[in-house]
């Protein structure tokens, strides 16, 4: 039985229906490093081929290492993973948590994460505002530390920084007083970091989970460092409650040898961590301002490598544009199934600047042939 898909990335399928091979598909849908993977790791990987016919080291010693010097965390507050989603499920497994909050919008898998552990899922309403060149999207911090003071049952509350899909990053003295407000009923704060490299870190609560035991921090390295087909995933946790029934849910040699290799070498490769934030930076701001030049699309402002979009004709509809796209060979993501947002709503991931051009020029075309251009949209 095929799994629901939830992300976006599905190419095998797109080209399968289009009749192409996989390789031609210039994918917006997914949301990784443009630079593709770090070559200095990649040469380590390869080198580690041979280690295949080992079982893996099952407590990452090296990785860990490596991870904890990175990261400024001890080693013992680090879990690893098979990508972010094993470690989220584990979370949301412990025995004594009773609900989740989640953001809407927000990344899928949270709630289909809490809806399997049996957890009473409640959608939390991102505040939206919107002004003339965009969207702005808040977490209503007020709503969660009422509702945190209310509760009589440990829950858990979900945070993206940035958030996906639309990008928005916390406000760390808000996270923090979410995270004192938890403490009346032992709850957990996660905030999910799996985008934060590619900003400056300035909003991180990673160094925050020594002193705030309710705080978890959810980390992928398969964004930034371009290995969705590899998976590695890190959990920061300083809390000791969770810790033993945290590590029975994640199973052993979860990390295969091959993400270690990659994963140790990737994180210490700085030159490619500056250069993929440099990149990322400059052509965010170029495709924001090229997508801001549109009277037919309004955006909010990225603060990473992805852009959430809306399109505002109802003709030709969001689905006109993707089809259209489609047969170009470039894949975007439909937005439409996001809790709070709905159709029209749609995201592109920020690549190299000949693959930006294309996706740019495109969407001219479609709209000259549509005469989108001599009309006065309204949000």
């Amino acid at each position: 039985m095929e799994r629901k898909n939830l992300h976006g990335g599905n190419i095998y399928k797109f080209a399968a229906a289009k009749g192409i091979v996989p390789s031609s598909v210039v994918d917006f849908s997914a949301n990784i490093n443009p630079l593709g993977m770090s070559a200095v790791a990649k040469e380590a990987l390869l080198a580690g081929v041979d280690g295949c016919i080992h079982y893996p080291d099952p407590g990452e010693e090296s990785l860990r290492r490596v991870a904890a010097n990175v990261f400024g965390v001890s080693a013992d507050m680090i879990y690893f993973g098979n990508g972010a989603a094993e470690l989220l499920y584990a979370l949301t497994r412990l025995h004594t948590l009773r609900k989740a909050y989640v953001p809407e919008p927000g990344f899928s898998e949270y709630r289909e994460a809490a809806g399997t552990a049996g957890l009473t899922v409640v959608g939390y309403a991102m505040k939206r505002e919107s002004y003339e060149q965009g969207y702005r999207f808040t977490p209503d911090y007020e709503y969660l530390e009422k509702q945190l003071t209310e509760e009589r049952e440990p829950v858990i509350v979900f945070l993206g920084n940035p958030n996906n899909p639309d990008g928005s990053l916390v406000q760390p003295e808000e996270v923090l007083r979410l995270a004192k407000a938890a403490t009346k009923t032992n709850s957990l704060i996660m905030v999910d970091e799996s985008f934060i490299e590619f900003t400056d870190s300035s909003t991180s609560m990673r160094l925050y989970i020594t002193t705030h035991p309710q705080l978890v921090v959810l980390h992928s390295l398969t964004k930034f460092y371009a290995i969705p087909g590899l998976r590695l995933g890190m959990l920061f946790y300083g809390g000791r409650a969770h810790r033993d029934e945290l590590t029975s849910y994640i199973p052993a040699w979860s990390v295969n040898h091959l993400a270690q290799c990659y994963g140790q070498t990737a994180l210490l490769d700085t030159r490619y961590q500056e250069l993929s934030r440099t990149t990322v930076m400059t052509e965010k701001e170029y495709l924001h301002d090229a997508f801001n030049a549109f009277p037919f699309i309004k955006t909010s402002h990225p603060s990473v490598n992805f852009m959430l979009c809306r399109w505002l004709p109802t003709t030709p509809s969001i689905y006109d544009i993707i089809e259209y796209l489609a047969d170009k060979a470039l894949l975007i993501r439909d937005c439409a199934a996001y809790e709070g947002l709905g159709t029209g709503w749609f995201r592109v991931a920020v690549k190299d600047r000949d693959a930006n051009n294309l996706l740019i020029h495109y969407i001219k075309e479609f709209a000259y042939e549509h005469n989108l251009f001599s009309t006065t949209w309204t949000d």
